[in-house]
């Protein structure tokens, strides 16, 4: 029988270990000062993260493009220096035309949407007021109540008109502020996308650069298990956001086409607004609905009925059909862990924490299922082998009585 392996403690493990015992217990004591620290940090290396985040989303249709190009190169082992530069060039071409192209069909209509909405409002408040005055008299007990409480209509729609007044100026003060910040954030995605460049056309090396870091700092087996996990991680978020893009443009591609049919108004721009908005898992679409419902029920009241009518009938669509198909599949996560990550990471982290925690979610109940797989083989292996040591002693005993 062998004997079991014991763990001997080198001089480097021992000082590893202290170093990581000082560490926590500097975390533990100066820890408003870490966190501190840490917001700084992150303030300072956010376009290096964002860049981050921008070469792993370009990444997706990046690898499609050099398969694509790449399939006229048989018999090559390794793709030609121009294969990538090409591919990143065109995946970088294909994005710019595709945010253009959105923002040159949604300006125009939000643009006429206000001008539209600034055209009607003066109106509206007197069709408002009219209505108000109208229900007042068929119900007296209203009348009555408002003069005990000192009010009219006329002083409902001033109090609304001076509450417009008045934040004008204060949204005057925030577009100036936005407007004084959006040259630093333009400086900040400039660089972010060259980062991104650049991550995108060294991965490779990267990669093997960062999987040598992680063989010299852990052991063979917990080198391989984190490269199962990081792999696992990368399959899922890659599927997840994938399925998400597509899952979005089928989406308003089938709003686009029905609105328009049915000459709904703002068709367009409902379609983009509710595409864009569907890449927020399970309630980014119905943010889109009430802003789609109320821009319709400004124009036409039993249109914006039927807009709410369709949108139900084809979200259960949705539900139902191209969402499981599209994207559930791909990450293998029941609807009730889908709703608990969207709650969880949109109060941590608001709208970025209702997308990265559902594939995040997933990767933890793939693990953890995979866990409790293999301890249920492990604990049946030996419940098998312990039947099997009875059998072979209840048939010693047998042997010996004869």
């Amino acid at each position: 029988m062998e004997k079991p392996e014991t763990r001997r403690f080198t001089p480097h493990s021992l000082t590893l270990s202290l170093a990581a015992v000082v560490l926590v217990y500097f975390v533990l004591n100066r820890a408003a000062d870490v966190v501190t620290y840490l917001e700084k940090f992150l303030a300072v290396a956010m376009p290096l993260l964002v860049g981050m985040a921008f070469a792993y989303l370009l990444n997706l249709p990046m690898r499609a493009i050099e398969r694509f190009i790449g399939r006229g190169r048989p018999g090559r082992s390794r793709p030609g220096r121009w294969l990538r530069p090409v591919s990143l060039a065109l995946t970088l071409l294909m994005t710019l035309l595709i945010l253009a192209a959105i923002l040159a069909l949604v300006v125009p209509q939000v643009i006429a949407s206000i001008a539209d909405l600034s055209s009607r409002l003066p109106s509206l408040l007197a069709d408002t007021q009219a209505w108000v005055n109208q229900t007042t008299a068929d119900n007296p007990w209203l009348n009555d109540l408002a003069n005990t409480l000192h009010l009219s209509s006329g002083d409902l729609v001033d109090w609304a008109l001076t509450l417009l007044q008045g934040q004008g100026g204060s949204w005057l003060n925030s577009t100036v502020n936005w407007l004084a910040s959006a040259f630093g954030w333009v400086v900040s995605l400039i660089l972010s996308l060259i980062f991104a460049t650049y991550l995108l056309l060294a991965k490779e090396k990267l990669q093997r650069q960062s999987l040598r870091l992680l063989d010299a700092l852990v052991s063979t087996k917990a080198s391989s298990r984190i490269r199962s996990v990081l792999a696992l991680t990368h399959q899922i978020f890659s599927a997840f956001f994938a399925g998400q893009f597509l899952e979005a443009i089928i989406l308003g591609t089938i709003f686009l086409l029905i609105l328009s049919i049915f000459q709904f108004p703002y068709a367009l721009l409902i379609a983009v607004l509710i595409a864009v908005m569907a890449l927020i898992p399970m309630v980014g679409a119905y943010v889109a609905f009430f802003i789609g419902t109320f821009l319709i029920l400004l124009i036409n009241p039993w249109q914006a009925l039927a807009f709410c009518i369709l949108f139900l009938v084809i979200q259960q669509l949705e539900n139902n059909l191209i969402y499981p198909r599209v994207v559930g599949s791909s990450i293998g996560l029941p609807a009730m862990w889908v709703l608990s990550a969207v709650v969880i990471g949109g109060g941590l982290l608001g709208v970025l924490g209702m997308i990265l925690f559902i594939p995040l979610t997933s990767v933890a109940y793939s693990l953890i299922r995979d866990w409790v797989k293999q301890r249920e083989m492990m604990r049946l292996a030996t419940q098998k082998s312990a039947t099997a040591t009875e059998v072979a002693h209840g048939a010693q005993d047998q042997e010996s009585a004869v």
